[in-house]
């Protein structure tokens, strides 16, 4: 069995005192440690690219290179066997330091490269065809999952599928594929690789997106009222 303290817990933040407040209390509620890199600002070297216009581009890269760098001081910073990054804007289970643990063994047992703890889902996919049970405990069950689910809210990885993403997702990369592949993490991180998620969701998003498009608004929405349960989640 792995140990917690062999697991490092990441959150992307970029300059919301009042949504890294919120995670900070609510990692702290769990007795677990929580780390934040620094913010990447659009100014960032790394998106000051000669001849590409990337007026478009420019939130959704700056953010996945923040959910990067997460992975990168994980694996240049520790000695951790597995990394967790989520987004600051979700509530999660209060029985997360032993979700995690049950977590782990069944990544190992599937062999799997990362699997969704935290993800957008508008309906309940018990019994439903898209998304393939792998395998099932005493709690969870864990399925595979069609391209078109999206969110990147929480997501496990061992030390080495993690070198493997920062080795593949580069900026070169992005240019290469700009055409064809945003460069955004539920695009890339959570699809690469051997992958699961694992139901009920451990974290939730809490509903409450800074997108100002009424479909968008209500799709989160949904997401977070047909899973949200008020017995788990704090």
């Amino acid at each position: 069995m792995t140990d917690i303290s062999k697991v490092g817990f990441y959150c992307v933040n970029f300059k919301d005192e009042n949504r890294r407040n919120k995670m900070i209390q609510r990692w702290e509620t769990l007795g677990l440690p929580l780390k934040f890199v620094d913010p990447v600002e659009t100014s960032d070297p790394r998106l000051q690219i000669p001849n590409l216009d990337l007026k478009k581009e420019l939130r959704t890269w700056a953010i996945m290179l923040q959910h990067l760098d997460s992975i990168r001081d994980f694996v240049e910073n520790t000695d951790q066997e597995y990394c967790i990054v989520c987004e600051d804007d979700i509530i999660v289970s209060k029985y997360l330091k032993v979700d995690v643990i049950d977590m782990i063994t069944e990544y190992e047992k599937l062999d799997l490269d990362v699997m969704l703890l935290g993800y957008l889902l508008p309906f309940n996919i018990d019994g439903n065809s898209y998304f393939p049970e792998l395998d099932k405990n005493y709690k969870f069950s864990f399925h595979d999952f069609p391209d078109d689910l999206w969110g990147s809210q929480m997501y496990l990885v061992s030390r080495r599928h993690a070198m493997t993403l920062l080795d593949k997702y580069t900026i070169a990369h992005a240019i290469e594929t700009i055409s064809t592949h945003p460069f955004s993490p539920d695009w890339t991180l959570t699809k690469f690789g051997k992958k699961a998620i694992v139901y009920p969701l451990i974290a939730l998003e809490e509903g409450d997106t800074k997108c100002d498009l009424h479909s968008e608004i209500s799709f989160h929405q949904r997401c977070f009222q047909i899973n949200y349960n008020s017995r788990i989640f704090i």
